[in-house]
């Protein structure tokens, strides 16, 4: 019986640290790329260009937020 909890209970742990990783990556990601909008925002704005400003709608998972923020970011950079 020992011989199958202990592989079990490392398959458990390995694929919870996995699944940790993978949540921060994706945290990571959101965060750089709401910077990168944040940036361009007020680049343009200091060049007193007009933009029709995109709202993202909440309850987005975080790859498709990214997806969002991403298309946001081309918007914002073919304004310029």
């Amino acid at each position: 019986m020992k011989k199958i909890i202990y592989p079990a209970l490392a398959l458990l742990t390995f694929g919870l640290a996995t699944n940790n990783v993978l949540a921060s990556d994706y945290a990571d990601e959101v965060r750089d790329a709401e910077r990168s909008v944040t940036a361009i925002e007020k680049h343009l704005d200091s060049l007193n260009i007009q933009y029709n400003s995109i709202e993202i709608e909440s309850g987005l998972n975080r790859s498709q937020e990214v997806r969002a923020l991403e298309a946001k970011y081309d918007y914002l950079q073919n304004q310029i």
